[in-house]
C-alpha cells in the first residue's frame, strides 16, 4: 500500500514557507506521494472552495525544487479549460527536472460558474478532456506528432522534453479522476489509473469492478487505483463510521479492506490549523497506521 499526502496550498497555507516545510516533512515522514490540488478563480463567497489559492502547476514546480524523491502529482488537474499542448510541455518539464517524478492527475470538472470564467463551454467538458487526454498522449508518446481534432490540430510539430530519460515505462502516468460511470471509462479508455474520492468500501468495490471492466472492453490493463479521502468534501461515504477516520486500530482495518478490494494507494487530505499540527497529524498517521495494516 502506498500513502500520499494532498497538502494545502490555500489561504494560510498559501505561503511559500508553509508549503516548503508541508513538502519537506511529506517526504521525510516516509510518504510515497505528494499531490497539489486545483481551482483558478471561484465565485464570491464560496464556502468549500477558498478564495485564495496558489494555481496548482506553480505550486508543482515550487515542490518539485523542495524535495528529492516523492512522487508529485495533481488531484486533479481540471483538464478542459487548460491548453493541452502547454499542459504536456508543462508536465514533462517538470517531470524532467524532477527526474521523473510527476503523476498528472486530471477530471472534467464540475464548478460551472468557473467554466464561463475561464470561456469554456460547461457543456463541452466531457468531449473535451477525452480530447486533451489524447492530445497530452500524443505529443509525450511521439517524436513528430500530428493531431488533428474538434479543438486541437497541428502536423509535424516537435516537443522536448517528453519525460525524464529514467521514466519509468517510457511516459508520464495520467490518473483519471472521478467516481462516476464516464470517468470510469476514460480512466480504462484514456488514463493509467483510476482516482476516486470520498467512496464507502460497497461503491469502491463496485467501482474497481466496473474499471477493471472497462479495461478489458478497450484492451488495457488496469493501473493503480488511488482514492482521496477528503473529511471535509462535497461527499461523504455511507455508513455508521465514513471510512478512514476513526482509531489507528479501525484506520488501519479499512485499508485492508479496500486493498483486498483494488486499492493501491491511499491519498490523504487531513484537517489542521496550523502548519505544525498538519504535520503532527501526519507524523502521527506514519507512526500508527501503516505499521498495523
Amino acid at each position: 500500500m502506498r500513502y500520499g499526502v494532498a497538502i494545502p496550498h490555500a489561504n494560510h497555507f498559501a505561503t511559500s514557507d508553509a508549503i516548503r516545510a508541508l513538502a519537506r516533512a511529506v517526504e521525510d515522514l516516509g510518504f510515497d506521494s505528494l499531490w497539489v490540488s486545483d481551482h483558478i478563480i471561484v465565485p464570491e463567497g464560496s464556502s468549500y472552495i477558498p478564495e485564495m489559492m496558489d494555481e496548482p502547476l506553480a505550486v508543482l514546480s515550487f515542490v518539485a525544487s523542495e524535495t528529492s524523491h516523492v512522487s508529485i502529482g495533481t488531484s486533479v488537474l481540471i483538464l478542459p479549460y487548460r491548453d493541452p499542448v502547454f499542459t504536456a510541455k508543462f508536465m514533462s518539464s517538470v517531470d524532467y527536472l524532477s527526474n521523473g517524478r510527476v503523476i498528472m492527475g486530471v477530471g472534467a470538472g464540475w464548478l460551472q460558474e468557473e467554466f464561463q470564467a475561464m470561456s469554456v463551454p460547461f457543456e463541452e467538458r466531457g468531449p473535451r478532456t477525452d480530447e486533451y487526454l489524447r492530445v497530452i498522449r500524443n505529443l509525450w508518446e511521439t517524436e513528430t506528432s500530428s493531431f488533428a481534432g474538434r479543438w486541437k490540430t497541428y502536423t509535424n510539430m516537435r516537443m522536448f522534453p517528453k519525460s525524464a530519460p529514467n521514466r519509468r515505462g517510457g511516459t508520464i502516468p495520467a490518473w483519471v479522476g472521478g467516481n462516476g460511470a464516464a470517468s470510469i471509462r476514460r480512466a480504462a479508455e484514456l488514463g493509467d489509473g483510476w482516482h476516486p474520492i470520498n467512496l464507502g468500501l460497497d461503491a469502491f468495490t463496485e467501482g474497481v469492478k466496473q474499471y477493471h471492466a472497462q479495461c478489458e472492453r478497450f484492451g488495457r490493463e488496469p493501473g493503480p487505483v488511488c482514492i482521496r479521502h477528503m473529511p471535509r468534501g462535497r461527499t461523504r461515504p455511507a455508513g455508521d463510521r465514513p471510512a478512514f477516520i476513526g482509531t489507528a486500530d479501525e484506520i488501519a482495518e479499512d485499508i485492508r479492506a479496500y486493498e483486498a478490494s483494488g486499492l493501491d494507494e491511499l491519498m490523504l487530505s487531513l484537517p489542521a490549523r496550523t502548519v505544525n499540527e498538519q504535520i503532527a497529524v501526519l507524523r502521527d498517521f506514519m507512526r500508527s497506521v501503516p505499521p498495523r495494516v
